[in-house]
């Protein structure tokens, strides 16, 4: 595989990965108007399969995101080995210098809390936050 081919898979990579963090942010504000409007007069039994149905989802998103990233990795790889072999353009040096630097890795943990954050706050937000008297 040339160097082209591996930068290209990665820019692809990337888009998809971006994508699916749009999508599941999409997912979370469908949440959070479900349980505004809907949820919060349902009774625990509703809330219970609504959970369970988001979490499958968000699990489904996070597992696909995990491939995308075992992707990435192997890409990276290849571009490392085309550097090896002394094969690599000034653009696959700089795109191959990004890859575990501070940022890049503070960007895949911020990521990966934000899941985790945005899942605890949809459990919170589901099961125990009252609707204020006011906004009724």
């Amino acid at each position: 595989m040339n160097e082209y081919e591996v930068l290209d898979l990665l820019q692809n990579y990337d888009a998809a990965q971006q994508g699916m963090i749009a999508q599941v942010i999409s997912l979370h504000l469908v949440m959070a108007a479900a349980v505004f409007y809907f949820l919060h007069r349902s009774g625990f039994a509703m809330k219970a399969a609504v959970f369970v149905l988001y979490a499958l989802g968000n699990a489904t998103y996070v597992a696909l995101m995990y491939n995308v990233s075992s992707q990435m990795i192997g890409a990276r790889e290849q571009l490392a080995a085309l550097a090896q072999a002394g094969n690599l353009s000034p653009i696959g040096e700089a795109v191959l210098r990004t890859t575990g630097t501070s940022w890049s890795n503070a960007a895949s943990i911020i990521v990966n809390s934000s899941f985790v954050a945005l899942w605890l706050g949809t459990f919170y937000f589901l099961f125990f936050w009252k609707r204020p008297a006011e906004s009724q």
